[in-house]
C-alpha cells in the first residue's frame, strides 16, 4: 500500500510540477532552429513570425540557422533537445521528403518531434524558358512525351520538394524528364532564366518576378484554385491532371514529450500572431499564404505527406547517394 501511495504521489507531484512549469513558461529566450540557409523563405518566415510571437510571449525568439545533411542536422538538434519548449524548429517540407529519401535518419520524425502548428505555404508553378515551344500545359506534356528524357528540370537539390513535385507530375502526366539537382533554389532559377534548363516546378514567390519580367513563362499552377498574382494561368486540375495539388509548406516543431500545456501556449501565440492583419500583409508581401493549425491537425497533415512522398520516391527511385 505504501509503495502504491508513493507511486501516486510521484505521479501527482510530477503533474503539478509540469503544470507549474507551463504556467511560468516562457521565463527565458526561446531558441528557434532553422535547418536551411539565411535569407530563404523558411528563414524569412521564422524571423518575421519570431519577432511578433516573442512579443506575444514576453520573451525573445532567437533564430539560428543550422545547415547540413539536407536539413537533417538542424532537425536532429531539436529532436535531441530538452523537451521544455525552449528549443523549437521551423522547417520547410523537406522534413517530410527527407524521410522518403534517406535510408537512415538520426531521428524518428513522428516519435522525436511534436508539431506545434503549420504556419504557411507557398504555391507551386510550372515555368518554362521562353524558347520552349509550348504555350499550354497540354502542349508541354505532348512535347515531353515526344522527347522522353530530353527535357531538363532543375531543383534545389536531390530529394527537395521541387524534385518531388516534378516527379509527381511526371507520374500523373506519364512523362519522363531529366532531373538536374542544384545547391539551392536560386542557382536553379538562374539557369532556367539563362536557358540551361527547360522547366521547373518552382515556389511561386521565387518565380513571380521573372514571370512578370517575361524572362520565363508560367504554364500552370499546382493548386486547387488560380493565384491572384497569376489570374490568367490555369491550374493543373483545369488542364485535366487530378492529384496535381501540392505546395511548399512550413511548420513549427518542438521536441517530443514537451508538456502539452507548453505546446498549447506556443500554438496559441503563433496562431494569434499569424492571424493578425499586420502579419497577413507581411505574408502576402513575401508570397506566402498563412496556414495555421492545431498541433493535432499539423501532425495529421504530416502523416499524409509522409505517405504521399514515400510513394513518389518509390516510383521515381529517389534516394540519397
Amino acid at each position: 500500500m505504501r509503495s502504491y501511495s508513493r507511486i501516486v504521489c510521484a505521479w501527482m507531484c510530477s503533474g503539478l510540477l509540469g503544470l507549474a512549469s507551463a504556467q511560468s513558461f516562457p521565463n527565458k529566450p526561446i531558441q528557434v532552429i532553422v535547418p536551411v540557409a539565411a535569407g530563404g523563405g523558411t528563414d524569412l518566415l521564422a524571423r518575421t513570425l519570431g519577432q511578433k510571437v516573442g512579443e506575444e510571449l514576453g520573451q525573445n525568439l532567437i533564430v539560428e540557422n543550422r545547415l547540413g545533411a539536407g536539413g537533417n542536422i538542424g532537425v536532429e538538434m531539436v529532436a535531441r533537445a530538452k523537451p521544455d519548449g525552449y528549443t523549437l524548429l521551423v522547417s520547410p517540407a523537406t522534413i517530410a521528403t527527407n524521410v522518403a529519401v534517406y535510408k537512415k535518419l538520426p531521428y524518428d520524425l513522428l516519435k522525436d518531434l511534436q508539431t506545434v502548428t503549420l504556419i504557411g505555404q507557398t504555391g507551386v508553378v510550372l515555368v518554362v524558358h521562353p524558347s520552349v515551344k509550348a504555350n499550354t500545359l497540354r502542349e508541354f506534356v505532348d512535347l515531353a512525351k515526344a522527347h522522353p528524357g530530353e527535357l531538363n528540370f532543375g531543383s534545389a537539390g536531390l530529394g527537395s520538394p521541387q524534385h518531388f513535385h516534378a516527379e509527381l507530375f511526371n507520374q500523373l502526366a506519364g512523362t519522363k524528364t531529366n532531373h538536374i539537382p542544384y545547391k539551392g533554389q536560386s542557382q536553379s532559377m538562374t539557369d532556367l532564366v539563362g536557358g540551361q534548363l527547360t522547366y521547373m516546378l518552382s515556389p511561386l514567390q521565387n518565380a513571380l518576378p521573372y514571370i512578370q519580367q517575361g524572362r520565363i513563362r508560367a504554364l500552370a499552377v499546382a493548386f486547387p484554385q488560380r493565384y491572384p498574382a497569376l489570374p490568367n494561368v490555369p491550374t493543373m486540375l483545369e488542364s485535366g491532371y487530378k492529384g496535381a495539388d501540392f505546395a511548399n509548406w512550413f511548420a513549427v516543431y518542438a521536441p517530443a514529450n514537451t508538456p502539452p500545456a507548453v505546446i498549447k501556449k506556443l500554438n496559441a501565440a503563433f496562431v494569434k500572431v499569424g492571424k493578425t492583419p499586420e502579419m497577413k500583409a507581411k505574408f502576402d508581401k513575401l508570397g506566402f499564404e498563412a496556414f495555421f493549425t492545431t498541433p493535432e491537425e499539423g501532425t495529421d497533415y504530416m502523416r499524409a505527406e509522409l505517405v504521399r512522398w514515400a510513394r513518389v520516391a518509390a516510383y521515381a527511385g529517389i534516394k540519397a547517394e
